[in-house]
């Protein structure tokens, strides 16, 4: 709903001078497609980095692989905007944290601990690939029948996603490091074709407790209904 709207401060950065503007035009690079342990095909395929760890290695520092091993970039990019699915936003790590509640339903078994070890065999990911391909439907189930409420779910996706837009504010190094904050809405036909799109907000003072997804519709006529809606009450975003 277009009045659930969360209202914070801006962050300012003493000190910072903004550079002039180049006539001639700089070419800046980064990415604006970004997935973390919050989306559930991501984490169920071994993914445990968070939005701050994503922000991180795209300013250059070393993050660890799911195989494994480090990685990093050989050189720090100019901008940068995690996008995790908004459609369940964070609920298979809530499934696989036995500390968590909604870790104890019969639906969140399977998932517990999936990460505690990642090998990259053909074996492990056989079995990631029944995490990725079961998660919706067990959550979907839970909610039709009523053992999961559809409040419980919001209630995590909404958390996540207010640490990914704590986690833009924080990254944020006007002039130098360019932040979004931004999520992946997907469309789907009777099919299940689909076609993913990154939405992305200009500024995170004032931005929805909870992503618009494929919840409120599966068809991109929704989205931009929303979009027009919320922009009339003075938040900008720009679907890809």
């Amino acid at each position: 709903p277009t009045d659930d709207i969360v209202d914070r401060p801006q962050v300012a950065i003493s000190g910072t001078v903004r550079p002039a503007p180049n006539p001639d035009r700089n070419a800046y690079f980064g990415d604006l497609h970004v997935h973390t342990e919050f989306s559930f095909d991501a984490s169920a395929f071994g993914t445990t980095a968070t939005p701050a760890d994503a922000y991180r290695y795209a300013q250059g520092e070393a993050i660890q692989h799911p195989g494994g091993y480090e990685v990093q970039l050989v050189q720090p990019l100019d901008f940068y905007a995690v996008t995790d699915h908004g459609v369940f936003l964070g609920l298979i790590n809530e499934a696989a944290d036995t500390t968590t509640e909604f870790s104890k339903y019969d639906l969140a078994k399977p998932y517990h601990d999936i990460n505690k070890t990642v090998d990259g065999g053909l074996r492990d990911l056989s079995k990631r690939s029944q995490f990725f391909n079961n998660f919706i439907a067990d959550v979907v189930g839970g909610m039709r029948d009523g053992t999961l409420s559809i409040e419980e779910v919001g209630e995590i996706s909404s958390a996540a996603w207010m640490e990914t837009i704590a986690a833009a504010d924080a990254a944020y190094l006007p002039g130098q490091f360019t932040t979004f904050a931004g999520y992946e809405f997907t469309s789907s036909t009777a099919e299940r074709e689909a076609l993913h799109r990154n939405v992305i907000f200009r500024g995170t003072e004032r931005l929805p407790i909870l992503p618009f997804s494929r919840f409120n519709s599966i068809n991109p006529e929704g989205l931009w209904d929303w979009m027009d809606a919320i922009r009339a009450l003075g938040i900008e975003s720009l679907a890809i």
